[in-house]
């Protein structure tokens, strides 16, 4: 009953994530645990040839996405030539992969662990663990630790910018709630402060708890939210 209706939300264009799995699994596709399709009813995943393709756990594969494991590209070849040639080959997505909206994923393309595709790559061949790809076709265009290491930099810099802008639009200071995954920058590390702050940290495609952990193991960039703020008035 559960895949009937995934299968009518299918057609009536809202299928979520859950139902996707749920549609995945009954055409016998691998998928790992903790994988999320946001808007799901957007992507097209190519069910074929289920035993071709596997995609890993922790994934988070957004709008738009096409995953392909076939190419009817040699119907020219059959008119051409004469001959029915077949082309089929295994497309495999390893875990903690996030896929940009729009993005097309090739038949044969074998995506490692902890890669970062960028909005509307078309991805073919093997893209190697820990990295950043981009573009069409796809390239990388760095480590996954470069990516790291510049997105850390910029953390505070993107948080200032956020609450200032927020401040010169709406003439208040935001609430943390309202900042965001922000918080880890100046929020008290313990799990009342979360909760009095009402922190999501349960997050799409993640463990709540080595979310919180990872948090409370931490140590903010500011005392405090005050003092992030008057960063922030300093700039506004």
């Amino acid at each position: 009953m559960s895949f009937l209706k995934s299968f009518i939300r299918k057609l009536l264009g809202r299928m979520n994530s859950d139902d996707l799995n749920r549609y995945l699994q009954k055409h016998d596709v691998t998928v790992g645990k903790k994988t999320v399709f946001f808007e799901a009813h957007s992507c097209f995943i190519d069910v074929q040839r289920p035993w071709m393709l596997s995609i890993g756990s922790y994934c988070k594969i957004t709008r738009g996405t096409i995953i392909l494991q076939h190419d009817y590209s040699r119907s020219v070849l059959r008119r051409a030539y004469g001959e029915v040639l077949d082309v089929c080959k295994q497309a495999k997505i390893g875990n903690n992969v996030f896929i940009g909206m729009n993005s097309i994923i090739l038949m044969g393309t074998t995506i490692g662990d902890n890669v970062i595709v960028g909005a509307g790559s078309v991805v073919s061949g093997t893209i190697p663990s820990n990295c950043v790809v981009a573009g069409n076709p796809a390239k990388v265009i760095r480590t996954l630790d470069e990516h790291y290491e510049i997105i850390k930099r910029r953390n505070c810099e993107h948080a200032i910018e956020t609450a200032a802008v927020f401040i010169q639009r709406y003439h208040r200071d935001p609430t943390i709630e309202e900042m965001g995954a922000f918080f880890p920058l100046y929020l008290e590390r313990s799990r009342e402060a979360l909760e009095k702050n009402h922190i999501r940290t349960a997050l799409s495609g993640d463990e709540e708890n080595e979310v919180v952990e990872a948090f409370l193991n931490s140590k903010p960039q500011f005392a405090d939210y005050d003092a992030f703020l008057q960063e922030v008035h300093k700039r506004v």
